[in-house]
């Protein structure tokens, strides 16, 4: 697949309802930048330092926490790809948004779905980032990719699905924003990993 066809396919395929924890959530919202490479579609993605405080040398998308001078999710979106990947908003070109993630942290997280030039000069801001490259989105799709991830939270077993990078794992809410657009513009694919 390639951006061409990823575009009709995401947005013929929206998913409807957008339903979540009936908590109050910590607003937050990421962009998902494909792009094509050798005419094939692929997803870019951050690595996190280590050091950090939250999520230390998690696989990421650019994003970030609701602030104030934000007048959307959108805006939160854009602000934070350009403060971490120095990705200015002119050469982002949107193409829709996807149905917010709960996380079970308490954060609902909006996706907002792009196409970039994957040619781009990125200019990682090192206190946030340490790594940035991109996945194939038909190494993604394919369901023996994945690995179940079992662990206990409040005495709950739960199950995660997991895609390993040159990277590290990729996992949590990442993975479940990239299984998310997986499902939606792949409705009929039985190949696909399921979901949590």
């Amino acid at each position: 697949m390639n951006i061409h066809k990823f575009i009709p396919k995401f947005q013929l395929n929206a998913l409807v309802g957008d339903h979540g924890y009936p908590h109050n959530a910590v607003k937050s919202s990421v962009l998902v930048p494909l792009c094509d490479i050798d005419g094939k579609l692929h997803i870019l993605l951050c690595k996190r330092p280590s050091y950090l405080k939250h999520h230390p040398g998690q696989i990421c998308f650019p994003g970030g926490k609701f602030e104030q001078q934000d007048n959307s999710l959108k805006d939160t979106a854009l602000r934070e790809t350009k403060e971490e990947l120095g990705i200015p908003e002119h050469e982002i070109n949107l193409l829709g948004q996807m149905n917010s993630y709960w996380t079970l942290t308490g954060f609902e997280i909006k996706p907002y779905v792009a196409h970039i030039d994957c040619n781009l000069s990125l200019k990682p801001q090192i206190a946030e980032v340490t790594d940035t490259f991109f996945l194939p989105f038909n190494k993604l799709v394919e369901r023996d990719n994945w690995v179940d991830l079992n662990f206990t939270r409040n005495h709950q077993q739960i199950v995660l699905k997991g895609f390993m990078t040159e990277y590290g794992l990729l996992w949590g809410a990442t993975a479940q924003i990239i299984l998310n657009l997986i499902k939606q513009v792949s409705p009929s694919n039985k190949n696909i990993p399921s979901l949590v």
